[in-house]
């Protein structure tokens, strides 16, 4: 059986750090991608909120496919797809950027321009701080009222185009775009924004939670450790 393999980068094939930059693949790790990537009956898609390049440059697997910014661009088959309305959306990303970096002057706060969407990291933040800063950014974006799209992940606030997009319709535009209807989904992810594809998946095939928290996922894994033991299972079933 072909199998279309949709991995989650940051809390799924690496540990969250206190800072996005420090999310690294070990060498053993990145080796092991490679030869799972290299199956002739593995399709691989490494899915993740991060910039496309940033996803390509930290896994480094050629002939795979990339979904970077949530699924709002996607690297298949040597072309790069960005989503027509994020397109658009940029100029106006630049002015929200702005006002955040000026107005959330916190220690603990970073604020990553992925070029489609904003990412507010909060996770260095001390606990009671969090409430003036939840105030000050709602503040901060209010003058957009229906004309950006906010949703919440590990710790982030992510900025998206005002748009019903999402991981679950990137994995439904790949599947349909390659033509990969025979193939056996399995989907490994550990944020609230990987929710969107359990939904899609979970009737045609395999969707696995990473973490504790509550989960549409048929599936449960204890940690990253856990991750790589079910995909070397995946290829011992395999062989």
């Amino acid at each position: 059986m072909r199998c279309l393999l949709l991995l989650d980068y940051d809390g799924t094939l690496t540990p969250i750090r206190k800072h996005p930059k420090l999310a690294h693949l070990s060498l053993k790790q990145k080796l092991f991608l490679k030869k799972l990537a290299r199956r002739p009956e593995v399709l691989m898609a490494v899915i993740s909120g991060r910039k496309l390049s940033d996803i390509k440059r930290r896994v480094g697997i050629r002939n795979i496919i990339y979904v970077g910014n949530h699924g709002y661009e996607i690297f298949a088959c040597g072309k790069h797809w960005i989503h027509p309305v994020a397109k658009k959306f940029i100029p106006r990303l630049k002015k929200i950027k702005a006002l955040l970096k000026n107005n959330l002057r916190y220690r603990g706060v970073h604020i990553e321009n992925k070029g489609l969407t904003l990412s507010v990291h909060y996770r260095l933040l001390p606990k009671k701080i969090l409430p003036a800063f939840n105030k000050l950014f709602a503040r901060t974006i209010k003058p957009w009222p229906g004309m950006i799209k906010i949703t919440h992940g590990k710790k982030v606030l992510e900025i998206r185009p005002p748009v019903d997009w999402d991981k679950g319709k990137a994995v439904k535009w790949v599947v349909n775009k390659l033509g990969l209807g025979d193939y056996w989904p399995v989907y490994i992810g550990d944020d609230k924004t990987d929710e969107d594809a359990f939904r899609v998946i979970n009737n045609k095939g395999m969707t696995i939670h990473v973490g504790g928290g509550n989960t549409s996922a048929k599936m449960r894994i204890k940690n990253i450790n856990g991750v790589y033991r079910y995909l070397r299972g995946l290829i011992k079933n395999e062989s």
